[in-house]
């Protein structure tokens, strides 16, 4: 849906870990979206530029820039970029934006800006109280309770963390480990036992994912009470393969989360 003449239209990032997820909101829904990896933001510009662009949007006609960052190392180049492709400055979430949730940390600025947003998104999207499942480079849950408050969490590896760790640890398993990869993301059904080292490695990361993700929401369970689980992150889908279910998956979590607090701050 394209904004009502004077409406605008505001863009919302997430700097992550691998990439730099964005996303266009405009019409009261996510108009398009896009990622562009760590190791190419001098391209960024360019890329969201032309995603605008394809779908009729002008630069002049943006009304916002959000970003949230977990990687500090990448903020500066990430602002750079968003800031480029609009000709607007951005505002970053804890330095500009603030959320308002209500954390149960002992030192609640310990907690990771972008783990925040997904809090925030969760409760938009479904309320408390909820465990808030992230699957990307790491797999993070949080607890809200029944009041929103965030009462804590677990951080465990991801798939791209542990192979990371088992390419430092045993490189001469890297060649393998570069296919195991790329069978576990192309989707495809994995062998029931693995009979060369890739399907060993593939398998051996899907089931660590399946069994860290379980072990995780059983332990926020014993916070929180049975509450439904609302997951997000690059490797939900290889969860879901595994046999995860979850209550509701929302790809644009942390981008909800931030549009969330952008809007609050607008009004």
């Amino acid at each position: 849906m394209m904004p009502a003449a004077g409406e605008g239209w505001r863009l919302y990032a997430d700097a992550g870990n691998t990439a730099l997820k964005w996303a266009v909101r405009c019409g009261g829904c996510w108009a398009a979206q896009g990622r562009v990896d760590n190791a190419a933001l001098d391209c960024a510009p360019r890329e969201v530029a032309a995603a605008l662009t394809l779908i009729g949007l002008e630069p002049e006609e943006c009304a916002g820039v959000a970003l949230v960052s977990s990687r500090p190392a990448v903020t500066e180049a990430a602002e750079a970029a968003l800031s480029a492709a609009t000709g607007l400055p951005v505002r970053l979430l804890g330095r500009d934006l603030h959320a308002e949730i209500k954390v149960a940390y002992a030192d609640p600025a310990q907690i990771g800006q972008d783990r925040l947003a997904a809090a925030e998104g969760a409760l938009a999207v479904r309320g408390g109280p909820a465990i808030v499942m992230t699957l990307g480079t790491c797999i993070t849950a949080q607890a809200l309770d029944a009041a929103g408050v965030l009462q804590g969490g677990v951080i465990a590896a991801g798939i791209e963390a542990q192979a990371d760790g088992i390419a430092t640890a045993v490189p001469h398993l890297c060649e393998a480990l570069a296919e195991g990869l790329a069978m576990l993301r192309s989707g495809g059904t994995l062998p029931p036992i693995g009979r060369t080292s890739a399907q060993n490695l593939a398998l051996g990361l899907a089931l660590s994912l399946r069994g860290t993700a379980d072990a995780l929401i059983a332990a926020m369970r014993r916070e929180v009470g049975n509450a439904p689980v609302v997951a997000t992150g690059g490797d939900v889908e290889i969860a879901v393969q595994q046999g995860l279910t979850f209550d509701r998956i929302e790809p644009l979590l942390v981008l909800e989360g931030l549009r969330v607090v952008d809007e609050r701050d607008v009004r």
